[in-house]
């Protein structure tokens, strides 16, 4: 795997300042990616406001191995003209969704995908090149399996790693291998959509709890959740880093949610007053 820090050169850039055979390596991985007319894997990218990290991510996607056909699908929630534009500029399939939240992308993506094994990702991170292989293959091993999850490590800002965060990435892998062991309720909360895959026949019929606004962010858990009564889930050991997430306010949605969207009710405030955490110190 190339290392995190090599993708430091590609943050906040765009296509246009890359050379020649950078960009033709993205616009030629794009165009193969067109020519796929029967994905078995659908990679599903929503996208928000990630024109800092999302050049870096696409030169990851170009990176990968693998004899499995796949798509890459970029979901569209009101993102802002700079992530479009680069998209645009390299080929990439977009579709669009304009109803804001992170549950509202996930099922736009799940229905437009075309694979039968649907791998979620984030636009801010960095991919093993053995992904697909090691989130996709197990499923055709294994029949009663629905959902196979990991662990990501973390990167500074600009995709750095000090010594520090090396260590917080090791903590971090064993502290959730441990935690995801130990029991359902344990699992649920900590399978992230950044290393997740699923089949796309078992969640389809249910599709992502988008009624869900006061706890969008946690669409992976409620995938979890349901996706536990329809089979057995395989923690996969692969590389991903992705970038520290933004502080926030417990109980409040991620930036990705962006309230401004949702009209606010006392309804709304009192459940989110209730879905509260203490903040650990």
């Amino acid at each position: 795997m190339m290392h995190v820090t090599f993708y430091k050169k590609y943050f906040d850039r765009t296509p246009s300042a890359l050379d020649t055979e950078e960009l033709s390596r993205l616009t030629h991985y794009f165009g193969l990616l067109s020519k796929v007319a029967h994905p078995v894997a659908s990679l599903i990218v929503p996208v928000y406001r990630a024109k800092q990290h999302l050049l870096a991510h696409l030169f990851s996607l170009s990176y990968l191995k693998t004899i499995i056909p796949y798509e890459v699908i970029f979901v569209d929630n009101n993102a802002d003209r700079e992530t479009l534009d680069i998209l645009a500029q390299v080929g990439a399939k977009v579709v669009k969704e304009k109803r804001q939240g992170i549950t509202h992308a996930r099922q736009r993506g799940l229905e437009a995908a075309r694979g039968q094994i649907i791998c979620t990702m984030d636009p801010d991170s960095i991919y093993d090149p053995y992904y697909i292989d090691k989130m996709v293959l197990p499923f055709f091993e294994e029949e009663d399996l629905v959902l196979c999850y990991s662990v990501s490590k973390s990167y500074i800002h600009d995709f750095g790693l000090t010594p520090k965060m090396n260590l917080r990435n090791w903590l971090k892998v064993r502290y959730f291998k441990w935690k995801l062991s130990q029991s359902f309720i344990n699992k649920i909360k900590f399978v992230r959509a950044v290393t997740m895959s699923y089949r796309k026949e078992a969640l389809a019929p249910i599709g992502y709890p988008i009624d869900l606004k006061a706890v969008s962010g946690c669409d992976d858990g409620m995938v979890a959740m349901h996706l536990n009564n329809l089979g057995v889930f395989k923690y996969v050991s692969v590389d991903v880093y992705t970038a520290l997430p933004p502080p926030r306010e417990p109980g409040k949605p991620f930036p990705f949610c962006n309230e401004r969207f949702y009209k606010k009710s006392s309804i709304m405030e009192e459940t989110i007053k209730a879905l509260e955490i203490e903040t650990l110190t």
